[in-house]
């Protein structure tokens, strides 16, 4: 298949370079500053694959319980300081994807800060619609980042199809609501299929991904990669070793699988 491009350069070379990816979220600065560049740093050599940094809110209100807690533990003041930014692509060679409400990057105009200063890979905003999507689609191109497209089965499917046309890459909602709930149902499968068929991006799956068996499932199924949050979360509440240990066995998973 050939795909559509990406306009950065970063994940245009790891999705070509991988037959399948493993996205991770951790929060920006959590548990704190220091730490937080000490995790990023064990997290890409124990198999993290693009890094998806969630941009801290005041109220992360789609977000699960513990990546709410996480966002009141953090310093804020990182918001506005581009040392952190441009600290944080200086550790990680890997992709950063930045993900953030439109209200705390996009309403505020934080975004083109960051962008100017080519601190991250792509832009994650969950609620956008679609024209300010395809919007900043086309800003951020000219700063080589790329802009996640949503899909999922609770939205307007005409949007889907819009999504799945002009996006190098898509992020496909397993199922509406709170990030971090288990859902290991199959009825991702019939929009997996439509948007395989509409799209020549690379479609990942989003959304109560838990466990190894689960990641086989879904790339094997035909994603190009899986998305991970509040489990690494978890996993980094219990300690940095079994955050790592688990970083570990996704990298095999997801590397496993043919």
């Amino acid at each position: 298949m050939n795909r559509k491009k990406c306009f950065s350069k970063r994940n245009e070379e790891y999705l070509r370079n991988h037959r399948h990816s493993f996205v991770g979220y951790l929060t920006a600065g959590y548990p704190d500053r220091e730490h937080f560049f000490t995790i990023v740093r064990e997290a890409e050599e124990c198999g993290m694959g693009i890094f998806e940094i969630g941009f801290p809110s005041g109220n992360p209100y789609a977000d699960g319980e513990l990546i709410r807690e996480s966002h009141k533990m953090i310093d804020h003041d990182i918001i506005s300081d581009m040392s952190f930014w441009l600290r944080l692509r200086e550790e990680i060679d890997n992709p950063i994807w930045l993900m953030g409400y439109k209200e705390d990057l996009i309403d505020s105009e934080i975004y083109k800060k960051i962008a100017e200063i080519q601190a991250v890979d792509a832009f994650v905003i969950p609620n956008l619609n679609i024209d300010d999507r395809i919007r900043l689609l086309d800003e951020l191109k000219e700063y080589g980042i790329d802009m996640l497209a949503f899909i999922g089965d609770r939205m307007e499917w005409e949007n889907n199809y819009v999504a799945c046309e002009k996006f190098p890459i898509i992020y496909q909602q397993l199922y509406s609501g709170p990030t971090g709930c288990v859902n290991n149902t199959d009825t991702y499968k019939t929009l997996f299929e439509c948007a395989r068929k509409a799209s020549d991006g690379y479609l990942f799956a989003g959304f109560g991904i838990k466990t190894t068996d689960r990641v086989k499932e879904l790339l094997r199924d035909g994603f190009d990669g899986v998305i991970i949050g509040t489990a690494i979360i978890q996993k980094l509440n219990s300690s940095a070793g079994e955050l790592m240990k688990f970083l570990k066995n996704m990298e095999k998973a997801v590397e496993g699988v043919d």
